[in-house]
């Protein structure tokens, strides 16, 4: 987890980048878009020494699985040997709750915490893919923001982490 206003040499991020990212990153018009996309592509490799490539839509490694998301100036990545699927929102943002989860057919309820929970969880799930129903889906609080994270990974095999780039801190 990293914010994109902490961003501070941008050239060097760039660098990290193959020549097809670099393609798809100089499409994006949005300099949030931009730098959400240079952030986590370059955390992927840092963590991981590899570069992303997208197959069937969906970010990938070769060493494993990643799933990427993002919110206002956060960028989540997820890194593992098994599939996994995260999601990240703000859950300070004032929505009608039920007329929301009637939309994206989610259960209905008043409750902030439970909506935003229920919500992340489908959108974790639908990152994660196929036989999601049988995964783990675990949360992780981050001052108004709430990350969930669907993998079949067990929880004491999770990991979180804010980058600062300059200097890593665990959240949780």
């Amino acid at each position: 987890m990293s914010n994109i206003e902490d961003i501070k040499n941008m050239t060097d991020l760039e660098s990290k980048l193959s020549k097809s990212e670099l393609i798809q990153y100089n499409r994006f018009t949005s300099k949030k878009r931009k730098l959400q996309y240079l952030l986590s592509h370059a955390i992927v490799r840092d963590i991981c020494g590899e570069n992303i490539v997208v197959e069937n839509g969906k970010p990938t490694i070769k060493s494993g699985f990643v799933s990427i998301a993002h919110k206002d100036n956060w960028v989540v990545v997820a890194v593992s040997k098994k599939r996994v699927g995260i999601d990240i929102e703000n859950t300070d943002v004032v929505r009608n709750f039920i007329e929301q989860a009637e939309l994206l057919g989610l259960p209905k309820t008043h409750d902030k915490q439970t909506f935003y929970q229920n919500f992340i969880e489908f959108e974790a799930r639908f990152k994660f893919g196929d036989d999601a129903d049988t995964a783990n889906i675990y949360f992780c609080e981050y001052g108004d923001y709430l990350i969930g994270i669907c993998t079949k990974e067990e929880r004491q095999n999770i990991h979180f982490i804010l980058l600062d780039l300059n200097k890593n801190s665990d959240i949780k």
